[in-house]
């Protein structure tokens, strides 16, 4: 089962929130090199958080980033649970509703997959090894 970062010893969950927060940094600027607009990342509603939310023409984009090792059993895509796809859906429904001026605005959910390196990835500044984006990874139900 997996802990919670302040189950985490000091050192391995700074490493994790570093390595999180770069590949975020990752994945914004690759979505920014294809033309979509940063409008906020770590946003929090409720319980819940979205990595990025980013505007692609008038659809806003809410941004799921995973980050794991080249050839990990699990991918970075696939790690993203239902669970954790309904709370990345309430949460934006939560963020839609406390902001007048998205209200209307048609929205989508995306996914990063960003790959680091075996050797490197305990590394926070590890460059990664792929990124995959996956357009309308999942739908609000």
């Amino acid at each position: 089962m997996r802990g919670t970062d302040a189950e985490l010893p000091d050192s391995k969950a700074q490493t994790t929130l570093a390595r999180g927060h770069r590949a975020e940094t990752v994945a914004a600027e690759y979505l920014s090199r294809q033309g979509l607009k940063l409008i906020d990342r770590n946003v929090r509603a409720g319980r819940g958080e979205i990595d990025l939310i980013m505007q692609d023409g008038a659809t806003l984009v809410f941004v799921e980033v995973r980050a794991r090792k080249t050839g990990a059993w699990v991918s970075a895509a696939e790690s993203i649970s239902l669970a954790k796809r309904k709370k990345i859906i309430e949460t934006a429904e939560r963020l839609l509703n406390e902001k007048p001026a998205w209200r209307n605005s048609p929205c989508r959910f995306d996914v990063v997959a960003i790959g680091l390196p075996s050797k490197s990835s305990s590394e926070p500044d590890a460059k990664p090894s792929e990124v995959n984006w996956i357009k309308d990874a999942f739908q609000a139900e």
